[in-house]
């Protein structure tokens, strides 16, 4: 089961999803049938060049969701929030695809309208995900004057190709959870939902402005797929700490030029960022009742586990055994 759709102008996910599975969108929502799984698409118009989508769904067979880069230039923003861990997602522009995985974290992307892509999603695989498209010139507008920021300016101008990926925190969770959970019947209901989008805006923004202030490197396509493919190496094994001539090696770049793109794409150096995602499949291991922490020290690759407990508390703020006891 696959759906192929378009970012470009005057686009519409809803009724292009409704017209090929011939199904009826009441209001802004499509309810997924019993003979396809079970869910829901919700569109979410809050204003000109500004939308919100939220995807809760299970299909019965493989679903893939192909996005496809307008023929004309386009100025769209996208912002998409990935609440649980996908496999097999692909992202590309017209040129060459490079593969993008989920796994043990969720996850923000802030990608350009050039971009191309495509997720697999399991049959009887969970879906939850949300996603922002907003016009750059709208978007520059809602962040208002800033402290230049050449990352900033990159995405508010819309002329290059950019990717930008960030790890979910806490308080993006909260405001994707109330978003669920708004109620129908409020009055003010396109209102709230506007006023939270842009709260998820000022919170990704937020973290990509306190990113280290450099020059936009230009992605080359070869060099977006490989590194990729050194973040789905790097998070293959979480027990065994990334050797950056091996990576380098894998992604067929200088050591100096993997580092460098690696921090512009994830925002953090490759070490920091393998132990980051550690730290939170340790605290994700930890909150399942009767693990003990032993366990998912020796399981993540901790033989010292007074160093893997120093390494938690200096992510988290509390010891490995104090989490599990005030969460």
């Amino acid at each position: 089961m696959t759906f192929e759709f378009s970012a470009g102008a005057g686009a519409d996910f809803l009724t292009g999803f409704s017209k090929q599975f011939d199904l009826p969108v009441v209001g802004d929502e499509l309810r997924i049938p019993a003979q396809m799984g079970q869910g829901n698409i919700r569109r979410i118009d809050l204003g000109h060049d500004f939308r919100l989508h939220v995807h809760q769904y299970t299909f019965r067979e493989e679903f893939v969701l192909k996005r496809v880069a307008p023929e004309a230039f386009n100025d769209l923003v996208t912002v998409v929030f990935y609440s649980v861990a996908f496999p097999n997602n692909f992202l590309s522009n017209r040129e060459v695809s490079f593969n993008c995985t989920k796994t043990h974290a969720a996850s923000v992307e802030v990608s350009s309208g050039d971009l191309t892509s495509e997720i697999r999603f399991p049959a009887g695989h969970e879906i939850h995900f949300t996603s922002i498209g907003i016009r750059a010139a709208l978007l520059g507008e809602l962040l208002g004057p800033t402290e230049p920021n050449q990352l900033i300016e990159t995405v508010t101008k819309a002329n290059s190709t950019f990717l930008y990926h960030l790890l979910m925190i806490p308080d993006l969770e909260r405001t994707l959870k109330s978003l669920l959970e708004s109620e129908s019947a409020d009055p003010l209901k396109r209102f709230y939902y506007k006023v939270k989008a842009q709260e998820l805006l000022y919170m990704v923004f937020s973290m990509l402005a306190r990113r280290e202030d450099k020059k936009h490197c230009q992605l080359d396509n070869l060099d977006a797929s490989m590194l990729m493919t050194v973040r789905e190496r790097l998070l293959a094994d979480l027990s065994q700490p990334p050797q950056l001539r091996d990576l380098a090696k894998l992604a067929n770049m200088s050591e100096t030029k993997l580092k460098q793109l690696f921090r512009q794409v994830f925002g953090d150096s490759i070490y920091n960022y393998f132990q980051t995602v550690r730290m939170e499949e340790a605290a994700s291991m930890l909150r399942q009742p009767g693990v003990p922490v032993s366990q998912v020290g020796y399981q993540l690759g901790f033989s010292n586990l007074s160093h893997f407990s120093r390494l938690f508390a200096k992510h988290h703020g509390k010891t490995p055994k104090r989490f599990q006891s005030v969460g």
